[in-house]
């Protein structure tokens, strides 16, 4: 019996395949299939009929060859063809063909005027539409979708019935989506559109970039997902759980931002106003600041406190609650101030007193801080010159550490002192200079003079004649590396100590 009724489901299928006309090979295939189910020819052939009876020809032929079909087919690629609406289907599915043949309108005007019952007036809109466009591709479609409006959308080998099935099937892959805004940059899908679903043209923007393209799909439908690149989020709040896991997809989460993407689907889901103070805030910042990688990363910590305002915002403490340094003397301050990141986020601080002081200063002043990147603290330094502060004076300041969420105070307090210990060092340093110095003069003087110790004293006193003596040359020298030693010392002296 399951026999039978697949056999009989398989002449219908061929019958409405056919539209009711059987070659003799299939009546052949169909005979030797009914012999072997135990029916002869007649039993076959009442079998055949009744089947035949039951289809509703009529409807049928309407459904494949249009209600307005004319008497006598017409053979377009091998196919019957007997209304406008077959025309176009026939088209449509052979692409390459159809290509070749609307290069020329002579096929197209004839076909037309006599498919459409001698209608001129429609011949006539078809080929003003055929020489309008001169782009192949688009001519192709529009001349299809005139003719049969019923036809469906396809992209790659897939085809779609409904705007709303084709965009759904955008969400299934990134290429698919991808491909699809392709056709709409194009201009295909809005040929579609036009001809098909006039609801929708209200919506339909005049553009065709990928910004306009996401506007219309997500007024179709805001609760879309959105695409980051190739991942796909359901919800705002999923950007914000992959930002916090990933640094490295924060720059192509403000990609999607600065190129007005994600700001259009935020908008469609209710979220214009935040949207909009957030653009006005990345505006003035970026007129104020260089474009820097801290200044982006900056930007998408605010995005996401704006995506999920419940987030908790970084939070920081310095390793030190105050600091004292009274008794410095002559050599410069280097003292290392440790910030620690308690939470989750980037955060940007500046660093500075509450009032600037010669001799005083801080490196960095600018400190960044980021547990995605490891950075879960950072140092800077308080550096201090003695020698540009007033002696045993009391300075007492605050050190500042600032974000756009807390403020850290420090008091500082710092006084220099006479170097009393480096000023004995340095003088004996000097005098011991000095008296080397001394004595080498002396030692070449006596050299000078046949290795005596001292002058004799008759030649200073007595017979001023005789008091040069006769390698008096030497004695000049040793008076000029007196003199010179000194004065050419000086400036390197100057340099050593700074003065």
């Amino acid at each position: 019996m399951e026999e039978l009724s697949a056999f009989k489901k398989t002449i219908r299928n061929l019958l409405v395949e056919k539209i009711g006309i059987l070659s003799d090979s299939d009546q052949t295939h169909l005979k030797k299939q009914a012999q072997t189910l135990g029916l002869d020819n007649r039993q076959f052939s009442s079998l055949l009929q009744e089947i035949h009876l039951s289809i509703n020809w009529d409807a049928l032929r309407d459904e494949r060859q249009g209600r307005d079909r004319v008497v006598r087919p017409i053979h377009i690629f091998g196919i019957e063809v007997m209304s406008l609406e077959k025309l176009g289907e026939v088209l449509y599915k052979n692409r390459v063909k159809a290509l070749k043949y609307l290069e020329d309108a002579v096929f197209l005007k004839e076909n037309v005027t006599y498919l459409s019952h001698q209608n001129v007036d429609l011949a006539m809109e078809m080929m003003d539409l055929h020489t309008g466009e001169r782009n192949s591709e688009k001519r192709f479609l529009k001349i299809c979708y005139q003719l049969n409006a019923e036809l469906p959308f396809k992209v790659g080998e897939e085809s779609f019935s409904t705007v709303k099935e084709l965009l759904d099937r955008g969400w299934m892959g990134h290429d698919f989506f991808s491909e699809l805004y392709n056709k709409f940059a194009v201009g295909h899908l809005q040929i579609w559109i036009h001809r098909r679903f006039n609801d929708l043209l209200t919506i339909l923007p005049a553009g065709e970039s990928f910004q306009d393209f996401l506007y219309f799909v997500y007024t179709i439908e805001p609760d879309y997902p959105f695409y980051v690149e190739n991942e796909l989020f359901l919800q705002p709040g999923d950007l914000v759980t992959r930002a916090r896991r990933d640094a490295s997809f924060w720059l192509p989460l403000l990609a999607t931002f600065d190129h007005g993407l994600l700001g259009i689907w935020l908008e469609r889901k209710g979220m214009g106003e935040i949207i909009s103070k957030f653009k006005k805030y990345a505006t003035e910042l970026r007129a104020v600041e260089k474009k820097s990688e801290d200044l982006s990363r900056n930007l998408v910590q605010k995005l996401l406190e704006v995506l999920a305002p419940e987030m908790e915002v970084p939070d920081l403490s310095a390793a030190v609650e105050e600091l004292s340094f009274i008794n410095i003397q002559d050599k410069p301050l280097f003292h290392p101030i440790v910030v620690h990141l308690h939470n989750k986020g980037f955060v940007r601080a500046k660093v500075g007193f509450d009032h600037e002081t010669r001799g005083v200063w801080i490196s960095p002043n600018s400190l960044t801080l980021s547990d995605l990147e490891g950075k879960d603290s950072v140092t800077f330094i308080l550096n201090v010159d003695p020698s540009k502060l007033i002696k045993d004076h009391l300075y007492t300041l605050s050190l500042k550490i600032q974000t756009d969420y807390q403020s850290i105070y420090i008091p500082v307090a710092l006084k220099t002192v006479f170097p009393m210990r480096g000023f004995m060092l340095c003088l004996l340093r000097y005098s011991g200079l000095g008296a080397i110095f001394l004595c080498i003069i002396r030692l070449l003087t006596a050299a000078a003079n046949s290795g005596n110790s001292w002058l004799k004293p008759q030649l200073v006193w007595n017979n001023i004649s005789a008091q040069v003596p006769s390698n008096h040359l030497i004695y000049i020298l040793i008076f000029i590396i007196a003199i010179l030693v000194p004065l050419l010392a000086w400036p390197r002296i100057k340099k050593i100590e700074q003065i």
